[in-house]
């Protein structure tokens, strides 16, 4: 009795003994990784396509080019619309799959044979500023968008919207909406983007679905203020020729080659 006796007064003296060494240890473990820098998400490199955004807020304006100064910068080997058509799309993208939340303010030009279904012409990106720079380099290292890193920034007042897009700290360009009073519509559809893929001159498609409401504008104005050497000014003056405010979200699937 008086062995069994020791062995538990042995036992618990052992057993608290481990626990006052255990607390130091848990403290130390603790300091240690709270000392640890954690690394931002906008930091971590970003996976490979498929992407979605869930939600976002984009103004989409169709344009005109000026036909003499976009030819100097359009895609060789590629046939550009009738009437040197495009569009500028400027929006900032909240809830996703694959991507931190971002924003993105480009220009893209019309482009015949890669027509989606539905109707509609193919784009091809121009110039595009992306934020935060790990989106602009995802997006020029899968697809091979022409992309730098801006910011671009949304507001919006009952039917009155106003989005900008700049690059460090220099606004770049602009764009002014005025709603309709009437309701907004439930749309769905596709849209085609076309590059080349990454170091060659093989095209590849890029086939974009989206869902979401769309509000059209019966008045919209653009401003493009980027130096005359800059992309975003090499294209300017632009043509209105109408636009629309669009709430909802959208696709990016890997590129697929087309020829």
């Amino acid at each position: 009795m008086k062995t069994k006796d020791l062995l538990l007064d042995r036992c618990l003296i052992n057993a608290e003994h481990s626990k006052v060494i255990q607390r130091p240890m848990w403290a130390l473990l603790f300091v240690l990784l709270t000392m640890i820098p954690g690394t931002p998400a906008g930091a971590q490199e970003i996976p490979s396509p498929p992407y979605y955004i869930s939600r976002g807020e984009y103004v989409v304006i169709g344009i005109a080019y000026d036909e003499s100064r976009i030819k100097k910068v359009a895609p060789a080997g590629v046939q550009m619309a009738p009437g040197a058509t495009g569009v500028i799309v400027m929006y900032t993208a909240g809830e996703s799959y694959g991507l931190p939340p971002f924003s993105s303010s480009w220009m893209g030009l019309d482009v015949e044979g890669f027509d989606p279904p539905g109707g509609g012409k193919a784009r091809w990106m121009l110039t595009g500023l992306y934020s935060p720079g790990t989106v602009a380099t995802a997006t020029a290292k899968y697809f091979n968008y022409p992309t730098r890193e801006g910011t671009t920034r949304l507001e919006r007042d009952g039917r009155r919207v106003v989005i900008v897009g700049n690059m460090g700290g220099q606004e770049i360009i602009r764009a002014e909406l005025v709603l309709k009073a009437e309701p907004c519509q439930r749309v769905s559809g596709m849209i085609h983007e076309v590059t080349r893929k990454l170091g060659s001159d093989t095209l590849q498609l890029i086939k974009i679905p989206n869902v979401g409401d769309w509000c059209a504008a019966e008045s919209t104005k653009v401003e493009i203020s980027a130096p005359a050497g800059d992309p975003f000014g090499q294209l300017s003056p632009v043509e209105v020729l109408w636009g629309g405010f669009y709430y909802g979200g959208f696709g990016w699937s890997a590129p697929v080659i087309t020829r």
